[in-house]
């Protein structure tokens, strides 16, 4: 680890959210692994959450809800930071959007969530779930199984978006992250990839870089699948610098934040039917065309963490 962070340290603390079939810890597995603990090292102010792996947005965004303001009591705080991968970031959304009625979310920063859904959902329920009675029978048991439907480009962009709307307060980055090819084909992302970018274009496997965007402020990330966001990939791929700069993006916000908190000028990015236009208007757009746009929105601060990933 570097010293990168000493200089960065919150004041607000930072709550992970993790992803469809998630957790935050599974044995000697850790969903953020090798992340939590090195932020705290740090002095970050940093817990992961655990919902139902399987259960639906609102469902799971209800549990979310519950763990933050425990959170945010062991901190003696009334505000805080959500950092969310993948469906996480959709949870996120529904419980600022529906829950958050003190307003105590600061920003939500999501790694490849499907903010407009991926087709690999889609295909699952299709070729899995529903050919195989495998959803039938998971109910059949009394387990919930509603996160794959949810998951859909049709379910996010017909009733999810519209209904989960972008709040003003709350400052809103985005990360998507792709790779031009997966060459384990041990891991179902290899087989993923290939379907996804058909339809959709540059992918980490699981997400494209068009259904990833949200927000004021969106990075991207080359040769970085949707496991290797979390360090749970299979390449070796060292996540932690983005991280690092998540937390730097963080502190900036809060300084301005702490200056003026009654009228943070960059702190309110947009009033909400703006917000949510300029989010939505992107949903109809060529993948072609978006795929270049997003590449030459790179982050500069994140060329040495490509380079060091692909050395």
């Amino acid at each position: 680890m570097t010293n990168t962070l000493s200089s960065f340290k919150l004041k607000y603390p930072v709550i992970l959210s993790h992803g469809l079939f998630g957790f935050s810890r599974l044995g000697p597995l850790v969903y953020f692994n090798n992340i939590i603990q090195p932020l705290k090292l740090y002095g970050i102010k940093c817990e992961a959450t655990t919902v139902h792996p399987t259960d639906s947005i609102k469902n799971r965004s209800l549990d979310l809800y519950k763990q933050m303001n425990e959170i945010m009591k062991k901190y003696n705080t009334d505000h805080c930071h959500f950092l969310a991968h993948s469906m996480g970031g959709l949870d996120s959304r529904y419980l600022i959007s529906h829950l958050d009625q003190n307003q105590s979310v600061l920003s939500l920063t999501t790694l490849s969530t499907p903010h407009r859904g991926s087709y690999i959902a889609k295909w699952s329920i299709e070729n899995i779930t529903e050919r195989f009675y495998f959803e039938k029978f998971i109910k059949a048991i009394g387990i919930p199984f509603e996160a794959i439907a949810n998951l859909t480009p049709d379910y996010l962009q017909t009733d999810f978006n519209p209904n989960v709307l972008d709040q003003p307060h709350v400052t809103y980055y985005s990360y998507g992250a792709y790779k031009d090819s997966i060459s384990n084909i041990f891991t179902p992302l290899y087989y993923f990839h290939e379907i996804l970018t058909k339809k959709e274009g540059k992918n980490d496997g699981l997400v494209s870089l068009t259904s990833a965007k949200w927000g004021e402020q969106f990075k991207v990330i080359s040769n970085c699948d949707h496991r290797d966001l979390i360090n749970l990939g299979w390449s070796g791929y060292n996540a932690f610098p983005i991280y690092e700069n998540i937390i730097r993006d963080l502190y900036k916000l809060e300084q301005e934040y702490i200056t003026n908190p009654k009228l943070p000028s960059s702190f309110i990015l947009n009033n909400n039917n703006n917000n949510n236009k300029n989010n939505n208007k992107n949903d109809n757009i060529n993948n072609n065309n978006n795929n270049n746009n997003l590449n030459s929105n790179l982050y500069p601060n994140l060329n040495d963490l490509i380079k060091r990933n692909t050395d």
